[in-house]
């Protein structure tokens, strides 16, 4: 998928951290609900996510304007290929409509693939339709088996959506 001019994808690292929990709490803030675990989180917890998963960065210039990150997780029963939990995607409130959100989680897609997952999951919170359709939209659909890596007991169950590649 091709970006807007002035904007690039790039893979993030560990020494993004402070760079993704920034971003993600600029896209965030006013949007999703303060009862959030994403609101919780530390640099250094996001740095740890690395021994496992991976991010991707949306930058304008030097500057992160949206990210995603991604976990592996187990598939859905008697399914033992690896898995990934797509989760904490953003881009910012007055970028959004632009179509950076596509291109942003197709690379997330497209690094969960090279690292050999099956499919990709993620759970969106239950008072977020509007992005439930919109995960639809990129070929995701409801499904009630999936385990989620992350999951916040202060809020009613998410939506879950799976996508096979």
């Amino acid at each position: 998928m091709i970006l807007p001019s002035g904007f690039e994808l790039r893979i993030a690292d560990y020494s993004d951290a402070a760079m993704l929990r920034d971003v993600m709490l600029r896209c965030w803030t006013g949007t999703v609900a303060a009862n959030s675990s994403a609101y919780t989180e530390t640099d250094e917890g996001i740095a740890r996510e690395f021994d496992q998963g991976g991010a991707v960065l949306l930058m304008r210039g030097a500057e992160a304007v949206g990210a995603g990150r991604f976990h592996p997780v187990p598939g859905p029963a008697g399914d033992m290929r690896p898995w990934a939990e797509i989760k904490r995607v953003g881009v910012l409130k007055e970028l959004r409509k632009l179509g950076l959100g596509a291109p942003l989680i197709a690379m997330l897609e497209t690094e969960v693939r090279s690292r050999g997952s099956a499919g990709v999951q993620i759970g969106v919170r239950e008072d977020q339709p509007r992005l439930t359709r919109f995960w639809e939209g990129l070929g995701y659909g409801i499904a009630t088996d999936v385990k989620l890596h992350t999951v916040n007991p202060l809020t009613p169950p998410p939506v879950t959506l799976r996508k096979w590649f």
